[in-house]
């Protein structure tokens, strides 16, 4: 999930008399009260007062307030909501009570909430509430960030995907700061349309509809634009693949895998592998940058290119990965060249080493990489028949070189 920032909840926007009971220098005992909705008042004040009070420095007075909002009937709390102009509490509640029934339905629909507060509901949430969100044009364009939140959310559907990537290209949304944006809308709208979004200056910015839209014009944008599951692995079982993954999002390998016999190894491994072939080719890049390490070597060797290299683009591939890659004989050249001419992943050493021994690695970038390294390694290679002739022989120029170095300074 990716993380926007959160919209705080401003003392100075609420009316006097809260301010004065919710101040830090007010009654301590007041203050309690107020977090245990003690003190009768409007629904809304009430509302406002518990999330402000949810933050307290006071951890008591903190988690009373949280309780205490967690215990608003649902009928009194959906008022409140539809009706709440505070952004700071609503963002309050959508972060911390989202578990609450219907609730985060209530705050999308609601007009002053903050768009950082709908992309963080886009980025955490299921179901359709993705859908209402995805069909609000005008937030998307104030807040193009709703859109990454919806790509990079194993929740939202393919359709849905679909539906906001064509609508963020016709109107000119710069999204390519999103790793893998461009195969992402090549893979989904086709050829041409990526190469609209890398000309920014040929898009055609159409006016948006208001974000204070009606629920029922969203439900026939939403029909109208075809909000439907595309051909490929059926929506389900996609998301389920994808919320399976079996490593954290630092990269760290889920240590169950291990235990596992061979037998089940291999049939786990035959299934994931009927699975990703029934996927579409939409399907792919987004499992590509979002799936798990087991994935991500499946479809680094398919035989598209937007595909495999979709997989280089993903957020949660790590140097153990590259290295991987980077030894692998049997992958597109492609790959290859694309880590050989990458500056951050060639600073790792043993990248350069693998790349050096990969016939497929662009003789310049060889070459370079070769001085770079130790001279156990370099004699290795000047020894090894498995790596290309003049990959060997320049690794024995080296070797001699350097020994004459050594000698003239001794």
């Amino acid at each position: 999930m990716i993380r926007v920032d959160t919209v705080p909840i401003s003392l100075d926007s609420m009316p006097q008399a809260l301010q004065n009971m919710l101040a830090p220098g007010a009654p301590p005992e007041r203050r309690l009260a107020l977090a245990k909705a003690a003190i009768p008042m409007d629904p809304r004040d009430l509302l406002t007062s518990l999330t402000y009070l949810s933050q307290d420095r006071n951890p008591d007075i903190a988690q009373t307030a949280a309780d205490s909002i967690n215990q608003i009937p649902l009928s009194v709390l959906s008022q409140a909501v539809k009706i709440h102009d505070n952004p700071g509490t609503l963002d309050r509640l959508a972060r911390a009570h989202s578990s609450i029934n219907g609730l985060v339905d209530l705050i999308v629909a609601n007009k002053n909430a903050a768009n950082e507060t709908i992309a963080h509901i886009a980025g955490s949430s299921k179901g359709p509430v993705l859908d209402q969100i995805a069909v609000n044009q005008a937030r998307i364009l104030e807040f193009p960030k709703i859109v990454e939140a919806l790509y990079y959310n194993s929740e939202t559907r393919m359709g849905t995907v679909a539906v906001v990537l064509e609508n963020a290209v016709r109107m000119g949304i710069d999204l390519s700061h999103i790793p893998g944006y461009l195969e992402i809308v090549e893979s989904i709208l086709g050829p041409e349309a990526a190469n609209r979004a890398k000309r920014k200056e040929d898009f055609l910015v159409e006016e948006p509809p208001s974000k204070d839209e009606p629920e029922e014009q969203a439900q026939e944008a939403n029909a109208e634009e075809g909000l439907d599951e595309e051909e490929g692995l059926d929506e389900e079982a996609f998301s389920q693949l994808m919320g399976e993954s079996s490593e954290d999002e630092s990269g760290v390998v889920d240590q169950k895998a291990e235990v596992e016999d061979e037998e089940g190894s291999l049939n786990k491994s035959a299934a994931l592998w009927k699975q990703v072939a029934k996927m579409s080719v939409a399907q792919k890049v987004r499992a590509a940058l979002l799936g798990s390490a087991e994935v991500r070597d499946l479809l680094i060797r398919d035989t598209r290119r937007l595909v495999y290299m979709s997989v280089l683009k993903s957020p949660r591939i790590n140097e153990k990965d590259i290295i991987t890659y980077a030894k692998s004989r049997n992958l597109n050249e492609d790959i290859i060249r694309s880590i050989a001419t990458s500056r951050e992943w060639t600073k790792n050493y043993a990248v350069r080493a693998a790349l050096v021994a990969n016939p497929k690695c662009p003789p310049n970038q060889a070459m370079s990489f070769l001085r770079t390294l130790m001279n156990r390694d370099v004699k290795q290679l000047s020894q090894s028949k498995d790596v290309p002739g003049y990959v060997a022989r320049n690794a024995k120029q080296l070797l001699q070189l350097r020994e004459e170095g050594k000698a003239k300074q001794a």
